[in-house]
């Protein structure tokens, strides 16, 4: 049964805990290589009259007691119920050897999963799940406590203990869940949401259950559904489940489950669901944590230095903010006044890296150097131009609206959507379209007026129809791409937006055009649609005349 694993040299380790019944089970393992075929028979006995529904301990006794006699085939058998029984036992034998490959292969001393880069002290626990193991790793947090809540404070890989690891059942169809009832299990970073006591669930789900925030936001932008992952227990009429058996969750046995259910906290507990876990030293971390705090403490100083148009470059194309779990679609709600000075405490990252590389930031708030009770989770993801915010959800406390910067822009240009304004009646409808049609207002409609209306809206034309070649021929050499990018990733971050969407149409409204000498500055009202997206806001370019042509030297969204 034990393969070419060791049974004797994983209870010589003495990582095993005492008494508990994979334990045993290892046990009957090591005197079956020793050749104590009688006493084994015996601890197996002993074994599933403890755990009746222990499934595979009843496996090993059948085993040992087929050296004592070879029973023949049920006459008239049929050939499916075979099939069947043996597809049992091979499930079963599948899961004997991964017990016994987690338990030889335990993890380094001093190690932990790669994706922990930093744990607040004020999350007690953590849980990480090695699919190809079938193996749940239960860490208690001994991190210290922070002295004090400065953002200048560094920040460090956690301290993890590795207090137990358990034998878990993953989706009947393996991991790596894209799509709803596809029987895979998740992979990625999560927290626990709630815990759910066994008195209020169907007896399918055993001890209890925990679940976890599948789908996360990072999960939304891949475009995966699904939904009800938890960790939970196993039937009674089963010690454990399969390697390969629910829906989607991570279930383990009773036992183990009720002793997570003790100690892990909901909201605060991290849970990473990996297809193989990789175990480094924390110091390696060191060099990562660092730079991502700063990436935080640099948002949180943009909050209250940038401008509108500089800080909406820190979002990702789909970002969007939640207060209390309800959307607010405008990253200008997050501006604070110049004089606040925000920082990061008690701060938890989670790294995910498979085709991208994202990160999940919690941490609670400081003003000028005091906490503040809010606390904030974040989904950032890496672009070539550097790390853009994709949610910023506010999970408890409540922001000061007294800190608030007086909004200027209807909304961020492209990122914001906004509400479709009520239709007109015929007769406003055809006032506003009149005043429209007649061009730029503030000042005379000379011809070199005309031509920059005329320069603006073939840029606005060649926006809506996705021709990139006509649309950066607009811009100048001179241009100064927006949030300090150079001019080729400015572009390459055009393309990408512009062409990945199905359908774009740009119209320009209550246009004013002031031109002194070769330059000119132009205002409008941009409204701008793609696929479900609409979004009206100011915007203001400046152009200026190279022999025929006006070109675009700067574009800011906001004023009038």
């Amino acid at each position: 049964m034990a393969g070419t694993t060791s049974a004797a040299r994983i209870l010589a380790s003495g990582q095993l805990p005492k008494n508990n019944a994979e334990t045993r089970l290892v046990e009957v393992f090591s005197l079956i290589e020793k050749g104590n075929f009688q006493r084994a028979l015996e601890q197996a006995d002993a074994l599933t009259k403890d755990h009746p529904n222990f499934h595979l301990a009843h496996l090993v006794r059948g085993d040992l007691l087929k050296l004592r006699y070879q029973p023949s085939a049920p006459v008239g058998q049929a050939e499916s119920e075979a099939q069947g029984a043996s597809a049992r036992l091979a499930a079963l034998r599948t899961e004997t050897q991964a017990r016994l490959t987690a338990l030889r292969d335990r993890p380094p001393e001093g190690h932990l999963p790669h994706q922990f880069l930093a744990l607040s002290s004020q999350t007690r626990h953590a849980i990480a799940v090695d699919a190809s193991r079938s193996r749940l790793y239960l860490f208690e947090n001994t991190t210290p406590a922070m002295s004090g809540p400065s953002a200048t404070q560094p920040f460090s890989p956690p301290n993890l203990k590795l207090i137990g690891d358990f034998f878990i059942s993953v989706g009947k169809s393996g991991i790596n869940k894209r799509v709803e009832g596809d029987g895979r299990t998740p992979l990625g970073t999560y927290y626990i949401t709630s815990v759910r006591d066994k008195k209020t669930l169907p007896e399918f789900y055993g001890a209890g259950a925990l679940p976890i925030n599948y789908p996360n936001a990072l999960d939304v932008q891949r475009g995966r559904t699904g939904s009800g992952i938890w960790l939970h227990g196993s039937p009674p009429q089963q010690y454990v489940r399969a390697p390969l058996a629910s829906d989607g969750c991570v279930v383990l046995s009773n036992p183990d489950m009720e002793r997570l259910l003790d100690l892990v906290a909901p909201r605060t507990t991290p849970v990473v669901i990996a297809e193989q876990l990789q175990w480094i030293k924390p110091s390696a971390l060191q060099a990562d944590t660092t730079a991502f705090a700063a990436v935080l403490e640099t948002w949180q100083t943009a909050r209250s230095q940038a401008t509108p148009e500089t800080f909406s470059q820190l979002f990702d194309r789909n970002a969007v903010t939640k207060v209390g779990g309800i959307g607010k679609n405008s990253g200008q709600e997050l501006l604070v006044s110049p004089a606040a000075k925000l920082g990061v405490a008690h701060l938890s990252l989670l790294r995910w890296q498979d085709s991208n590389e994202t990160m999940v930031a919690t941490f609670e708030e400081t003003l000028n150097g005091h906490n503040t009770g809010v606390v904030r989770r974040q989904y950032w993801t890496l672009h070539p131009e550097g790390w853009r915010l994709l949610q910023d959800t506010v999970l408890s406390g409540t922001p000061s609206q007294g800190l608030k910067r007086p909004v200027i822009a209807v909304a961020l240009d492209e990122v914001q959507p906004t509400k479709k304004p009520a239709p007109a009646s015929d007769s406003t409808s055809a006032v506003r379209q009149k005043a429209e049609s007649q061009g730029p207002t503030g000042s005379s409609a000379t011809p070199q007026n005309k031509q920059v209306q005329q320069a603006v809206q073939s840029w606005a034309q060649a926006w809506s129809q996705k021709n990139m070649v006509q649309y950066l021929g607009a811009y100048a050499p001179s241009f100064d791409p927006p949030g300090g990018l150079s001019r080729k990733a400015w572009e390459a971050e055009r393309r990408s937006r512009i062409v990945s969407k199905s359908k774009i149409a740009v119209s320009l409204s209550k246009m004013s055009v002031q031109v002194k000498g070769n330059t000119a500055t132009v205002g409008f009202v941009q409204n701008y649609k793609a696929d479900q997206l609409a979004v009206s806001s100011h915007k203001t370019l400046k152009l200026t005349k190279r022999g025929d042509q006006w070109l675009i030297t700067h574009e800011s969204v906001g004023g009038r």
